[in-house]
This record gives C-alpha cells, structure tokens and sequence, in this order.
C-alpha cells in the first residue's frame, strides 16, 4: 500500500509539473488552439488509463485476498447514542477489542449503565450527558475531552430519531426535532472532532445510516430528508478529504442500515419477509465493526441492500414504482397504477 501511494504522487507530481511546462513553454509557441491542447490530452488520457488498470487490479486483488482486518486496540472511538440498540453494542464490542470508548447519549441512566458493564469486563470506558443537537454542548464537551482524557481517534456518530406518520399529520417542532437528531447532530460532532484529525493527520469518522437515505418512505418524510442529507454529508467530506493531501488518512465510513430490531423502526411488512426480517442490535454492530476493521467506504446491512437499491434507482419512474409496490405487498401502492 505504500509503495503504491509514491506511484500515485510519482504520477501526480509528474502532471503537474507538465502542466507548469506547458504553460510557460508549449502555449506561448503554439497558441491557445487545438493543437497547443493535445500535448495535455494525451497526459491526460495515458493517467486516465493508468488509474483503471490500477483499480481495476487492486479491485481483483482484494476479491481473491480478503483485507486484513485493522487492530481497534488502543483507538479512542466516542459513539453518539451509545445508551441503548445499536450505539450500546458498538460500545460493548468495541472495549471488547481493547478499544478506550466514550460514550454519548442524553439518557443518563441508560449511558451509565452501558459505562458500568464495560468496566465491570476491565474495559475502560467514559459516558457524558449531551444532547447532540445542542451545538454549544458539544463543541464545549469535545474542548474538554481533549484537555482531560485524549484525541479521540474515530467518532461514530449514531443517535437517531424516526417518527412514522403522513406529513400533514407532523407538528413544526416534531419535524425539526428530526432534522436536528438525523443531520444537523451529524455536523456538529464531525465539526467538533475532525479539525483534531486533520492536525494529526489521523482519523476515522463513521455515520450510521438507513435505507431510508437510499430510496423514499412513505409516512417517513422527514426521517427520509435527513437520511438523504446525512448521505450527501458524508460523500462530500470523503471528497473534500481525498482532494487535500494532507488528509489522505482520514477514512470515512457510511453504514446503511435495513431494518434492526432496536424498537426505533416498525417491524417490516414486505413480501420476502420469510427470507429477511429484521436483525438484532447486536448482530448489526458486528457487521459495522467488521467494515471499519475492513477500512470500507460503504457497510450495507443486509450486503446486498445497497446495490439492488441504486440499480432500482436507475430505473425509469414508473418501472422503480411498479418494482416498489411489488416488494412491499400489502401497503397501499399495490392496488394503485403509477
């Protein structure tokens, strides 16, 4: 891997000093026409073509060779909801695997007991109090976990919201109220942490998603609206990441979850529900633990989730609808016509 990343910065330092050249040398002699642009073309194309060989191969190369999975031991990994469903068994198996866990959540009782059980198995563990939609409350708690304990080296941003009803049916406040928790809390404690990495040069920020932020859910509007901009969210940071050098150890995850047996989603109703139901908190933080180790840009959970829905999303309109009502059989689509 490190040989490869001097490749890479071989080849781009190679272009650039091209395009230097080109600008003093070769457009001042030919012009700025057609033939002065060739040149760069041609730089352009054979980089092009040497980064999908390179992919391409490195993509083969993992598929016969399973990754490695990363060592957590040692990590300070703070987790956002970590009272309760997914957010306690992350923290649970994360300590497990020698990792020092921080653990937020607004639910006093719920985090201490979470924090109890982890020191009673020798793991080292802290919890604070925090709404994490309070702006103030968590860049004032970041400052002062940084003056007392440590860097924290991954965050997992995991508090969530979900309330099911038709729009016209939501109070103003009920749908801020899930904007905050869904997005706006997802800012704020990445903006808190991850100028601390970028000093480092270190990190990794993880974002617990939903299904919801791929395709769109009746009777869940806003829910879905705060999933769609918690993905874009987070592929922007990967760009914004990858684009700077100096960054280029900083990983991002984002985790797309179907539906977990933590109480917070309605128990599924569609027609293959015999070969998938639900899973357990538990199961579903393994499957995340498993793709950060694995240093995955994407977890899906179940793994096929994600690819059938963005190959459903490249549908035309009506055929994507005709397909929806097909799996959920029993919702009131089904007897409708486009």
């Amino acid at each position: 891997m490190y040989r490869r990343n001097i490749l890479v910065r071989f080849v781009a330092n190679l272009a650039k000093k091209f395009r230097a050249w080109q600008e003093v040398w070769i457009l001042p002699w030919w012009g700025s026409g057609g033939l002065a642009s060739a040149p760069l073309w041609a730089l352009d194309t054979l980089v092009l073509l040497v980064k999908l060989f390179s992919s391409c191969t490195v993509a083969a190369f993992r598929m016969l060779v399973p990754p490695a999975l990363s060592n957590l031991h040692g990590e300070t990994v703070l987790i956002t909801g970590a009272g309760h469903g997914i957010g306690r068994e992350l923290a649970i198996q994360l300590a497990e695997l020698g990792a020092t866990v921080i653990c937020w959540d607004k639910d006093q009782r719920r985090n201490n007991a979470v924090v109890n059980e982890i020191r009673k198995k020798d793991g080292e563990c802290y919890g604070f109090t925090i709404d994490v939609t309070a702006q103030d409350q968590v860049a004032s708690l970041a400052s002062r976990m940084r003056r007392q304990l440590s860097d924290v080296t991954m965050v997992i941003s995991n508090a969530g919201l979900l309330t099911c009803a038709p729009i016209t049916h939501l109070r103003p406040e009920g749908v801020m109220k899930i904007i905050e928790v869904n997005l706006l809390a997802h800012f704020w404690v990445i903006q808190a942490f991850l100028p601390s990495m970028v000093d480092r040069r270190y990190g990794h920020i993880v974002a617990i998603n939903s299904s919801a932020g791929l395709m769109p859910c009746a009777d869940m509007i806003p829910y879905c609206a705060a999933k769609f901009g918690l993905r874009g969210l987070m592929d922007s940071i990967t760009e914004e990441l990858r684009l700077d050098t100096w960054t280029k150890n900083i990983k991002t995850t984002s985790v797309y979850l179907a539906t977990v047996s933590t109480g917070l989603y309605p128990p599924p109703s569609h027609r293959f529900v015999s070969w998938y139901s639900e899973i357990t908190a538990k199961e579903a933080a393994s499957a995340i633990i498993e793709g950060i180790r694995k240093n995955q840009k994407c977890i899906s959970v179940p793994p096929l989730m994600k690819t059938m829905i963005d190959i459903h999303n490249l549908m035309p309109y009506r055929l994507r609808i005709v397909f929806a009502d097909f799996f959920n059989f029993g919702h009131r689509g089904w007897f409708c016509f486009c």
